[in-house]
């Protein structure tokens, strides 16, 4: 019997146990060593404030009315791999223990991998959704997910070399985007955040200053530390509109906002007729936010190939995230963790699972 992670009602956490099923053509099955997931998505699930009263329509790409006998091609977070019980999770680490058959990929039993799969002991997964894990460390490479939108976030936005950047909001998204800004040449990157933890850690890794907005205008900050100028380039990643309008405002003339975040409800404290007008910026939502689209450099660029990529760098050591994932605990402890993540939010990064 295998035990895997589900939500059986917004904000409730449970241990189940389950049978996994058969394996189909193209499928292999891990059993798993560690394995992460999303939070602040999955809280944006439970809380569903976007789809109140609405469904999202695939085919017209907009939210429709929601109605009793339903909506073709709408999707909403009460359905489908949404619906409660709900399972969680994006990412695992574990060794292949049986391979279906019409596997392209060179995969054999006892195989390390990395992949796109549930808080679970045991997954069954399309072949084409992991990587062999290889020299990748495996506790980092927990962080493909959220690495695949701070990899578009930086890409989407055009960060060059010499560029200014300044990433608000260091869940682990953010903190990512930390480290590839400047990998990617950035000459300058700037951390904001209110928790001391995340903002060391930002600066341990490519940012030359970090600034807690709880103490600081951090736009103005922003414009001190440039000149007067601003970013190129910001980043956010909290979900935030408040921090939504402070990327907004620190960023320069003809500059680029890159609205990472996924943001909830109705929104407020957004003044568009100030800096968002007058400067003539360029707002960009990158690949990894939302669902059912493809990279802006489609077909160049994949889903398969980016998260390709991402593995290969996390192989090569060329980015390090050591310290995002953090606590690592055991399954039965995570109805606990959630809580923290819930009531005392500086005390988790990113979860991590240990079998």
């Amino acid at each position: 019997m295998a035990h895997e992670l589900v939500a059986t009602a917004p904000h409730v956490l449970a241990v189940r146990d389950f049978t996994p099923g058969p394996m189909l053509p193209g499928q292999v099955r891990v059993e798993t060593e560690y394995a992460s997931g999303k939070h602040g998505t999955a809280l944006a699930i439970f809380d569903a404030l976007n789809f109140q009263g609405q469904n999202f329509d695939q085919t017209m790409r907009m939210f429709v009315p929601a109605v009793s006998d339903g909506v073709s091609a709408a999707t909403g977070p009460s359905s489908g791999e949404y619906a409660q019980p709900m399972r969680l999770g994006t990412t695992a680490v574990g060794r292949v223990v049986e391979v279906g058959a019409d596997v392209k990929a060179d995969f054999s039993v006892g195989d390390r991998v990395v992949g796109l799969m549930k808080v679970a002991s045991e997954n069954v997964v399309e072949a084409d959704r992991v990587w062999q894990l290889g020299d990748a460390d495996p506790i980092q490479a927990l962080c493909i997910e959220p690495a695949y939108v701070s990899f578009h976030a930086v890409r989407e936005a055009n960060i060059r070399f010499g560029d200014t950047v300044a990433v608000i909001g260091l869940g682990a998204i953010g903190l990512i985007a930390v480290e590839m800004a400047y990998r990617a040449g950035a000459s300058r990157v700037i951390a904001v955040d209110p928790l001391p933890n995340r903002r060391a850690w930002a600066e341990a890794h490519g940012a030359v200053e970090a600034i807690d907005p709880a103490k600081v205008d951090a736009p103005l900050g922003i414009h001190e530390l440039t000149d007067g100028l601003g970013a190129d380039v910001t980043i956010e990643a909290s979900g935030s509109y408040r921090a939504l309008e402070a990327a907004i405002k620190a960023t320069r003339m003809r500059g680029t906002v890159c609205a990472a975040g996924f943001y909830q409800g109705e929104a407020t404290g957004l003044w568009l007729g100030r800096e968002f007008h007058h400067n003539r910026l360029t707002v960009v939502v990158p690949h990894g936010c939302g669902w059912g689209h493809e990279p802006r450099d489609f077909p160049r660029w994949d889903e398969h190939r980016a998260y390709t990529t991402i593995v290969e760098i996390l192989r090569g050591r060329r980015i390090d995230l050591h310290g995002i994932i953090d606590p690592i605990v055991s399954i039965g402890d995570m109805p606990d963790v959630w809580r923290r993540i819930e009531t005392a939010p500086e005390t988790v990064i990113k979860y991590g699972v240990k079998f």
